[in-house]
């Protein structure tokens, strides 16, 4: 029933415009929408990370005929200002840095002239062959031929299509890595690539999957008309369960690192993994960012803070017809 609805039940109701009725109980207008990548390869088989590249031009298509499309600092000075627009309207970003964005999404985000902003992880112009640390843990239980994968002397099982749990305390594996401090997780990424041969298993993966950008593709994509470029952190930590030193370091670099490579000022963060508490925005804000974007909000001061807005993440494993009513659902609990 559940398919035969997504696939007969909902295309028909799209062409109704009835998903748009959801803005009948939305009091916001502006809606932050933001994706990881856009793929040739369909590559929802290892992660949920990125979306294929027809059905981002049907998304893009949708949005630019149903709303406003603005910058994410043109919806921060209406936010910042008590304007609201007439029109419901979008704001799209990306984020981490993967080519992909560059080679697949710019050329249809250009097409319909869509402003964007890319929020990047200053690592990808250090090392042209890293792998954001999800992504090892993804590709990782890809390449396992168990129902577990062994990280140290830790047994994480098999659950669903990308879970991996610890039986024992019943913690997922993204969470325990995001606690693990910077050498140890340093430590960890390396076991787990060494265990599971990625240097011979990565050869059958496509590049579009994890590749970064490196220093020349950021600035290519930063001289895009429509493209604003924001910080994502350095290493991609979740700011939150750092030291403030860590934490520090990790804003600061990434926005000197942007800021060289492009020429123009870094002032949008967009926190890791929507990692951050009330003392990360506040040094956030004291090195210099003036727009600062989660997921989901965190803080009790958020509803009231001008300098923070959250945002709405698109899935990749569902349909065109899916997301165009969950988006426009999503004006209900995240726009503003």
């Amino acid at each position: 029933m559940k398919h035969f609805i997504k696939k007969n039940i909902l295309p028909a109701l799209v062409k109704l415009n009835v998903e748009q009725w959801y803005h009948f109980n939305s009091k916001g207008k502006i809606l932050n929408v933001f994706y990881h990548g856009v793929v040739n390869e369909d590559s929802t088989k290892i992660f949920p990370r990125h979306i294929v590249k027809e059905q981002f031009e049907q998304h893009i298509k949708y949005l630019s005929n149903k709303f406003n499309i603005i910058s994410i600092e043109e919806a921060f000075y209406l936010y910042q200002n008590n304007i609201k627009p007439d029109k419901r309207t979008i704001t799209v970003s990306f984020d981490d840095g993967y080519l992909n964005n560059l080679q697949n999404a710019l050329p249809i985000l250009e097409k319909y002239k869509v402003k964007t902003t890319f929020f990047i992880s200053g690592i990808c112009s250090e090392d042209e062959n890293y792998i954001m640390w999800s992504d090892i843990i993804a590709f990782a239980r890809y390449f396992s031929n168990d129902n577990h994968l062994m990280v140290g002397n830790q047994k994480f099982i098999k659950k669903g299509k990308y879970d991996l749990i610890d039986e024992v305390n019943g913690i997922n594996i993204y969470n325990y890595i995001k606690n693990l401090p910077y050498t140890t997780r340093e430590i960890i990424l390396n076991d787990i690539k060494e265990k599971y041969d990625f240097a011979n298993n990565m050869n059958g993966v496509p590049l579009e999957f994890w590749k970064l950008m490196n220093k020349n593709e950021i600035k290519l994509l930063s001289e895009s008309e429509i493209v604003t470029i924001g910080s994502h952190g350095q290493l991609h930590f979740n700011l939150a369960n750092i030291s403030e030193d860590e934490a520090i370091s990790e804003m600061k670099v990434s926005k000197k690192v942007l800021a060289d490579i492009t020429g123009k000022k870094i002032n949008l963060i967009s926190f890791p993994d929507g990692s951050y508490n009330e003392n990360i925005k506040k040094i956030a804000t004291t090195l210099g960012y003036e727009g600062l974007l989660a997921v989901d909000y965190r803080c009790a001061s958020d509803n009231q803070d001008k300098s923070i807005l959250n945002r709405w993440g698109v899935s990749s494993t569902t349909t065109f017809e899916t997301i165009a009513f969950t988006l426009n659902k999503a004006f209900i609990k995240h726009s503003f």
